[in-house]
Formats: C-alpha cells, sequence, structure tokens
C-alpha cells in the first residue's frame, strides 16, 4: 500500500499529469462558467424584457384609467351645474372618458394575458365596475333633466362608487406595477458575481497552467492558452460592462418613474379638485370648501417634489387665485351665491376654450408623458444591452475551453509521442 501511493505521488508530480490535471480544470471550470453564463444573463433577460414589455404598459394604462376615470367624474357633476348647451360636450366627453378606460383596461388585460396574479383581479375588478358607474351616471342625468331629485341621489352613488372603488383600484394597480417595474430594474441590474466568480476562478487556472508550461517547455507561449485567457477575459469584461449599463439604464428609468408618480399624483390630485368644486354645489357638507383649499396645497407640494414646473405652478396659481372668493368662506367670508359659485367652477379663463383645472391638466398630462417616454427608453436601452449575452458567454466559454484544451493537449501529446 505505501508503494502504491508513493507511485501514486510520483506520477501526480509527472509533467504529463499535471498538464491533464490543467486541462480537466479548465473543461470544468469553463463550462461552469458558461452554463452559469446563460442562466445569468437569460434571468437578467428575462427581467428586464418584463419590465420594457409588460410592467412599464401596466404602469401606463393604469394612470390612463385613473385620469379618464377622475375625468368623468368631474364631468359627470358638472354636466348638471351648467346650461343645457354645455351640458352636451360634457355628457360626450363623459362617454369618451368611459371608452378611453375600457380600452386602456383592455389592453392591460393583453399585457397581462396567462396570468393570475393580483393585478389580474385588479383588472377584473375595474372591468366589472365601470358599467354599473356608467349606468348610475346615465339615469342620473336623466332624472336630473325630469327634475327628480333622485337624480341626484344616482350621481352621488355614482361620484361614491368612482372615488371609492374605481380610483382607489385603479391606484393599487398603478403602485403594484410601479413597484415590479422597480424590481424588475434592480434584478437586471445586479451585479453577475457568480459568473465573475467562476470566471476568475478559470483565469486563475489559465495563468498557472500557462506559467507551468513556460518553466516546462521554455516556450514563452502557448498559443491555445492565451487565446483561451482572452476569451474568458473578454466575457468577464463584457459580462460586467454590460451589467453597469443595464444597472445605470435601469437607475435612470427609476428616477424618470419617481418624477411621473409625482407629476401623476398632482395630476390626480387636481381631478380631485375639479371634481370637488362640483360637490361643493350639488352634495355640500361642512368643511368641503377648506379641504379644497387643502387640495390646492396638496398639488403644489406634489409638482415640487416631482421636480417642479414653472407652468403647471403657475396654472395651479391661476386656479387658486381664480376661486379665492370661494376658497374665502372657509375663513369666515360671507358665501357667494349659487349663481356665482357655478360660474366660478365651470366657466374658463377669459380667451380660453379649457377652465382652470383642465389647464392644469393639460400641463401636468404632458409631464407625465415626457417623463413616462423617458423611462420607457431608459428601460428599453436596459433590454438592448442584455440582448444576446447569455448565449455570447456560453460561446465564448466554449470555444476557450476548446482553445484552452487544444493548446494543453499539443503538450500533452508530445509527451507520449
Amino acid at each position: 500500500m505505501p508503494d502504491r501511493l508513493s507511485k501514486l505521488r510520483v506520477s501526480s508530480r509527472r509533467t504529463e499529469h499535471r498538464l491533464s490535471t490543467f486541462a480537466a480544470l479548465v473543461v470544468v471550470l469553463g463550462l461552469l462558467t458558461g452554463l452559469v453564463g446563460w442562466v445569468t444573463f437569460g434571468f437578467r433577460q428575462d427581467r428586464v424584457a418584463e419590465a420594457a414589455d409588460r410592467r412599464t404598459e401596466l404602469t401606463t394604462r393604469a394612470l390612463d384609467v385613473y385620469r379618464a376615470m377622475a375625468d368623468a367624474d368631474a364631468a359627470s357633476l358638472n354636466a348638471v351645474l351648467v346650461d343645457p348647451e354645455r351640458a352636451v360636450p360634457l355628457r360626450d366627453g363623459f362617454r369618451a372618458n368611459i371608452r378611453a378606460a375600457t380600452e386602456a383596461l383592455r389592453v392591460a388585460s393583453a399585457r397581462n394575458a396567462d396570468t393570475e396574479d393580483r393585478a389580474a383581479g385588479l383588472i377584473r375588478d375595474l372591468f366589472d365596475l365601470l358599467p354599473r358607474y356608467e349606468a348610475l351616471v346615465e339615469v342620473g342625468w336623466v332624472e336630473s333633466r325630469a327634475g327628480h331629485p333622485v337624480g341626484t341621489s344616482y350621481l352621488s352613488n355614482a361620484s361614491f362608487l368612482v372615488r371609492e372603488k374605481i380610483l382607489r383600484r385603479a391606484k393599487e394597480l398603478h403602485a403594484d406595477q410601479v413597484d415590479a417595474l422597480v424590481l424588475a430594474q434592480r434584478d437586471a441590474g445586479a451585479p453577475p458575481w457568480a459568473v465573475v466568480v467562476a470566471g476568475a476562478a478559470l483565469l486563475a487556472v489559465l495563468v498557472v497552467a500557462q506559467r507551468f508550461v513556460r518553466r516546462r517547455t521554455r516556450r514563452r507561449v502557448n498559443p491555445g492558452l492565451a487565446l483561451a485567457t482572452a476569451l474568458t477575459a473578454a466575457a468577464l469584461l463584457g459580462g460586467v460592462v454590460v451589467t453597469v449599463v443595464a444597472a445605470s439604464r435601469g437607475d435612470e428609468a427609476g428616477r424618470e418613474i419617481a418624477v411621473v408618480q409625482g407629476f401623476a399624483e398632482a395630476r390626480n390630485l387636481g381631478r380631485e379638485a375639479d371634481e370637488a368644486e362640483a360637490r361643493i354645489m350639488i352634495f355640500p357638507k361642512e368643511g368641503d370648501v377648506a379641504a379644497l383649499g387643502r387640495t390646492f396645497g396638496r398639488i403644489g407640494e406634489a409638482i415640487q417634489a416631482a421636480g417642479g414646473d414653472a407652468e403647471a405652478s403657475a396654472a395651479l396659481q391661476s386656479w387658486v387665485d381664480h376661486d379665492a372668493a370661494l376658497l374665502a368662506q372657509a375663513n369666515g367670508a360671507k358665501p357667494l351665491a349659487f349663481t356665482v359659485v357655478v360660474k366660478t367652477i365651470t366657466d374658463p379663463p377669459a380667451g380660453r376654450a379649457q377652465t382652470h383645472g383642465e389647464l392644469l391638466d393639460a400641463r401636468l398630462s404632458a409631464l407625465v408623458d415626457q417623463h413616462a417616454g423617458a423611462a420607457a427608453d431608459a428601460t428599453r436601452a436596459a433590454k438592448s444591452a442584455l440582448a444576446g449575452w447569455d448565449v455570447l458567454v456560453l460561446l465564448l466559454m466554449a470555444a476557450a475551453v476548446v482553445s484552452g484544451v487544444f493548446g494543453l493537449g499539443v503538450r500533452i501529446r508530445e509527451y507520449y509521442t
């Protein structure tokens, strides 16, 4: 037994056996690095593709649903405050908003097909709620035009339904998709530590093997080992670079999404303020005017939190100034006549076709679209950076294994010929 162990130790120290050991390590570590790279970058591609192709679309459609239904709520109430001629476009606008929300939900449902996550449940709920809401408003309008007090009750129930159920679900859908989008981008840009560790181990073996071959054969460079080293280094360096690019684009998308959320929140509050003005006239409650003033303040805070915008801030201030007499009632000022309040709420500024609320909404919508587009572009750039790297790393490592084994094999054969 001692003789066999002694022979084994002697054999393991022979040059050809050490070269064979290096070749085996190159095969094992090369294939391991290639497979780990294939899995790692494949996972990142799937995550960023999900962000670009699914989550971004669902986030956008959730915002579309919220805006359309908030507009519909305001229009449904304003339509009973104005004269019959001005009520017609408001009713048409209401129906257009319902169609827009339905189309946004249809697109969201198509993007979320074959999944049974929370988003699917929220989308189904919204689909079910829209016809109920529309029917309540239509009946409320008919009864109000006939002079029946029950019309106000229908509109009140419809307004409660949209605010407490529809808008709340649309907001939940948006928040869920934003969280999922940010998480997918973070996963796509995470450092590929497993690939780096496996590849670094292979590089170490290749370097040691080259030094061993140089000492034993007096040849300064082994072409096969040198090429294998270059291919491995290229795979590692390229993988790290594309990951850094993807992470950078993901961070950029995250910043843009945060801005979108700020301006979208300001827009949502603006729609609430528009609807609140009408509710002050139709369903007055104590504290409504003071609540309207606080909503205006929250709109300003949301605009500033998103980075600020001079045009949006100016539109908001113009709206607040326009409602100054109404807001003063919260501080004990003499209540305005009903007709004066209606005129204040529904009349646009001089020379403009849109009301103050609509002007602010238009500017905030432009900002939301601008930054949402920038976020989508950044996400697509991350997707492009990672595209094909799962296969490329696998091919590079396969080539490195072949090259390394060939380089070592030439030296090994010299000892058997």
